[in-house]
């Protein structure tokens, strides 16, 4: 019998500006940037804060408490290696930015707006690579909020 062919899953391409976001990663961290003269979180990395365009900043470890900002069910695979159905989600950090990621660890019909979720780390298969991901938060077995 033929051994099937399986193509490797992208990994990400990091450049000088993110190489620290996807270190921290690969080490199990979420490090976002925050600006040592305004305070502001931010996400995508950057030389320049966006609100006070100030050039000092650390990267920080972020707390990986989030909410579902917006998502979408994506039904045909952009890449072969993608499994689908597959969610794409905004994710809002609580320290501010929003980020892409894909919501684990439930069904896709569970997933909503202001869902609380907390960080995990993928590791991709067959590959030592690590990509942060959200799954719903521990205390959030409850039934959606009505607004």
């Amino acid at each position: 019998m033929a051994e099937e062919f399986k193509i490797p899953k992208p990994l990400p391409s990091p450049t000088e500006d993110s190489q620290p976001f996807w270190d921290g990663c690969q080490r199990r961290e979420f490090l976002i940037q925050k600006c040592d003269d305004c305070g502001m979180w931010r996400f995508p990395p950057s030389i320049l804060c966006p609100r006070c365009m100030s050039m000092n900043y650390q990267w920080v470890k972020a707390s990986g408490k989030a909410r579902v900002f917006t998502w979408q069910i994506t039904h045909q695979a952009f890449y072969p290696a993608w499994d689908t159905p597959y969610n794409v989600a905004i994710v809002e950090l609580e320290e501010g930015p929003r980020i892409h990621s894909n919501i684990v660890g439930c069904k896709n019909e569970d997933i909503y707006i202001d869902m609380p979720l907390e960080l995990t780390f993928e590791k991709v298969e067959e590959q030592d690579w690590y990509l942060p991901k959200f799954k719903p938060a521990s205390k959030s077995k409850a039934s959606r909020k009505s607004k």
